[in-house]
């Protein structure tokens, strides 16, 4: 404000000045050429007095307008660089969202499609297992009709005879009979081992032994190369005795023998199967090696 105050003096004095020298002008009725020099001169200087004060005066405020607006226009340039930062930052971001929202999108399709793939090799396994299934019956079956007994040829009865009492007959356990079938197996007897587990099974139910006897018959059909009525042992293994010990076991060996007719797929899947639900047994290390040199 000082600043804007000393010229406006300036100016008025120069006005004053101007007036009084009229005033003489007016008042003297002779002036010498030496005095209207010497006002001419201290005319020129005051104008260039004011001129000098109105460059000072420009000169000022452009100053003053320039140390304002440099601090505004370096908030300003550090504004749009933090802008321009701020929008590569929302454009990675998008970037970033869009490549996941398609990376999930794959993921759950992908996902989708190996279920479905399981649940239609689990149902081609099912019908697998049930057409096996109906062929054993088919085979149980007789064939023809037992004959009937001859009736007597009506010779006259011989003498009486009288026989001696027969001995009683040793009481045979429940081990007795597991112990005996076993042995057949470990003989080779793998026919007889079949029908003595069964008879073991018929006999004994409820027996703790009962899902090993069940195992050892897939395990003598495996031995036999059959290995159709294999895969059926095994699944009575797995059916009827869920939470038995030999569950593991008995899907592993299904999961061989399906390897051994050439159906890879059910044995991939039951190989699968077994890591998922016994992740921690002996079963599953060996599942994952067999997975690894069947891909």
């Amino acid at each position: 404000m000082e600043m804007l105050d000393q010229p406006k003096r300036n100016l008025l004095l120069l006005a004053g000045l101007l007036l009084v020298v009229i005033s003489v002008l007016s008042s003297c009725t002779m002036i010498t050429e030496q005095d209207f020099l010497a006002l001419n001169d201290r005319v020129v200087a005051l104008n260039a007095r004011v001129s000098d004060l109105e460059s000072a005066l420009d000169k000022k405020l452009s100053q003053d307008v320039e140390s304002k607006i440099e601090p505004i226009r370096a908030n300003q340039a550090e504004m749009m660089a933090e802008l321009d930062g701020v929008k590569e930052q929302i454009q990675s971001l998008s970037g970033r969202v869009e490549e996941n929202s398609l990376l999930i999108r794959r993921s759950v399709e992908k996902d989708t499609t190996t279920q479905d793939m399981i649940k239609a090799e689990l149902a081609e396994l099912t019908k697998r297992v049930e057409s096996l299934e109906a062929e054993l019956k088919a085979m149980r079956q007789p064939s023809a009709l037992q004959p009937s007994m001859k009736p007597g040829t009506g010779a006259a009865p011989g003498p009486e005879v009288v026989s001696p009492s027969p001995e009683k007959p040793a009481v045979i356990t429940e081990k007795d009979s597991y112990d005996h079938a076993m042995a057949l197996f470990k003989e080779g007897k793998y026919e007889e081992a079949i029908a003595s587990f069964k008879d073991f099974l018929q006999k004994y139910p409820t027996s703790d032994l009962a899902d090993n006897a069940q195992f050892w018959i897939g395990e003598s059909y495996m031995a036999m190369k059959q290995y159709e009525k294999a895969i059926l042992a095994y699944q009575e293994v797995i059916k009827k005795y869920p939470d038995g010990n030999k569950v593991p076991g008995a899907m592993l060996k299904q999961a061989l023998a399906f390897y051994e007719i050439r159906d890879k797929v059910s044995a991939r899947l039951l190989l699968k199967k077994i890591i998922r639900k016994y992740p921690n047994s002996n079963e599953a290390t060996i599942a994952a090696a067999k997975l690894k040199i069947t891909r």
